[in-house]
């Protein structure tokens, strides 16, 4: 019937394939590991697409963004009631649709971070043992009330209006501080937004330590990913768990060695260019009368989150 193909090779396996003891055929754990590099990896190439976007902050000096970020920064800081802080997180959303920020890909990362930086921490406080009030929504009741030293546990625990307008205020604060500063990172490519640093007289042992630490993580990220995918691919029958941590410990070993050999060659690098300690930027190019009309746009809105 097929008389080109030998007759052994159209025949079905008779026996099923031989199993693997003590193997792994899927390495989960590692592979979901390796996708959060893969992630960073990816999320540096948005990035740096977002900031070549044309959109309203995109269009604006780094040095009037990072401006406008100090300064609503420190107006969130400063509100204290719940209206200001939705007023403002709502505003900072305008900015991300007119500056063709993706809102899935912004909220997506503020969102979780949000709600165990300001929610989960601020939880607790809503309880009655914590915070004085109305209990609006009643938990649960002990079989009586007990003091330890100068605390009071009453009888009755739930959560009361004043602990629900704590936890609000400093989830919303901590909501609306992450979605600013997640955009402007969004909107800024890395070397303005060093360079507009530079300007403000941050010191240049800092922002060397941010400009290395920002090239390393990605050089880490993709190291990581090859060495992983190099592994992987020469796998037929899979690895024992025991196999697979020997060979984890040895990438440790060697990423950390390239690590200092990485170190010494871009210092050496560095000073057979002629570095002193200082940080040296090319000039940058003078505000646009475009810029001008975006600061006074940016300062009205800070005034207004002032006086919200």
């Amino acid at each position: 019937m097929h008389p080109d193909i030998p007759s052994f090779l159209t025949k079905k396996a008779l026996q099923p394939a031989m199993p693997v003891r003590g193997h792994s055929r899927t390495l989960s754990q590692i592979d979901r590991g390796i996708a959060g590099f893969a992630r960073i990896i990816h999320y540096s190439f948005i990035q740096c697409e977002l900031a070549s976007r044309r959109g309203v902050l995109q269009s604006l000096d780094a040095r009037i963004k990072v401006s406008f970020w100090i300064a609503l920064i420190v107006t969130i800081s400063l509100k204290t009631d719940v209206f200001s802080l939705s007023v403002i997180a709502a505003a900072i959303t305008l900015l991300a649709v007119l500056s063709r920020v993706s809102l899935l890909f912004l909220y997506g990362r503020v969102i979780p971070l949000a709600f165990f930086f300001g929610f989960l921490v601020s939880a607790p406080a809503m309880l009655n043992v914590i915070s004085t009030g109305r209990v609006v929504l009643p938990l649960f009741e002990l079989s009586r009330p007990y003091a330890f030293w100068i605390y009071f546990v009453p009888q009755h625990i739930g959560i009361t209006d004043v602990g629900i307008n704590i936890c609000a205020k400093l989830t919303l604060r901590v909501f609306a501080s992450l979605s600013l500063s997640f955009l402007v990172v969004a909107t800024t490519s890395f070397p303005e937004i060093v360079r507009a640093l530079k300007l403000f007289r941050l010191p240049d042992s800092i922002l060397l330590i941010l400009t290395l630490t920002y090239k390393y993580v990605y050089l880490f990220a993709l190291t990581i990913t090859d060495m992983y995918r190099a592994k992987k691919a020469r796998l037929v029958l899979g690895t024992s768990a025991s196999e697979f941590r020997q060979w984890s410990a040895g990438r440790m070993v060697t990423v950390f060695r390239r690590t200092e050999r990485r170190v010494d060659d871009i210092y050496r690098a560095m000073l057979s260019r002629g570095f002193s300690g200082e940080l040296r930027l090319l000039a940058g190019h003078a505000l646009k009368p475009l810029d001008m009309v975006g600061a006074v746009v940016l300062t009205f809105i800070v005034l207004a989150a002032l006086l919200v």
